[in-house]
């Protein structure tokens, strides 16, 4: 792990061949309301965990890469828009202080589309003033992985998010359990009636469609659904079967 580190703290941007790809999220109805734009990394022909990039990259290569997603989006605003799907894009404790910079603020304004996902422990590791500029300035915030630490509920009463992931992992554990659908039609419709939009990921085939039929959720996302480059999600239609 410490030699990993060392070789990936050591990158610069030109070190590294970088593709982005978008994860998408489909309503109850099975339109495409949202799509979370992620990164696939190479270092000389080598594959890069995003975990662990992200984890030890410098915060020059980090915001570098946070500002080619941007202008990835930026150069395809009008698809998105006319079709009203938002685009997510992942700030970690560190990127989180770009929602501070006022160029960055207009532009996200001016392209329409893009919202921000906070990782839950990023938001609780961070000091709250890159988070208070965003919602002062009205951009959409997500908080990530909602029920993967200690912060969860405590990060939605300090911060205001317009939208809630829950991690894919508390989705799978309440799966198996006998009492777990009731709970988790409990925690839906808890943060339903607090008027957040639940996203839950970790769709990976029908039988998850199912368990969650009738909760209240916003959106769901997972493999079940193959991402896809830019060019390929904009060939597409923006419902599925």
């Amino acid at each position: 792990m410490e030699s990993e580190k060392a070789f990936i703290e050591n990158l610069s941007r030109d070190d590294i061949s970088v593709s982005y790809v978008f994860q998408k999220m489909f309503s109850a109805a099975g339109k495409l309301v949202a799509v979370e734009c992620l990164t696939r990394l190479h270092a000389s022909l080598t594959p890069l965990s995003p975990e662990h990039f992200f984890s030890f990259a410098s915060i020059a290569v980090r915001e570098a890469i946070i500002h080619e997603q941007l202008d990835l989006v930026e150069a395809h605003k009008d698809w998105f828009n006319e079709r009203q799907i938002y685009v997510t894009i992942n700030l970690d404790s560190h990127t989180l202080t770009l929602l501070k910079d006022s160029a960055i603020i207009r532009r996200v304004k001016a392209t329409g589309c893009i919202h921000f996902e906070v990782n839950e422990h990023s938001c609780s590791l961070t000091d709250n003033s890159p988070l208070q500029s965003a919602t002062a300035h009205a951009l959409p915030l997500w908080l990530d992985d909602f029920g993967s630490g200690y912060a969860g509920l405590a990060s939605i009463r300090r911060h205001h998010f317009d939208y809630i992931k829950i991690d894919k992992d508390i989705f799978w554990y309440l799966m198996g359990e006998s009492q777990g659908k009731q709970l988790m039609h409990s925690l839906l419709s808890f943060l339903h009636c607090n008027n957040y939009k639940v996203v839950v990921e970790g769709i990976e085939n029908e039988q998850h469609q199912r368990w969650l039929a009738g909760m209240p959720w916003f959106a769901l996302q997972g493999h079940y659904w193959k991402e896809v480059n830019i060019a390929t999600l904009t060939a597409e239609p923006a419902t599925v079967d």
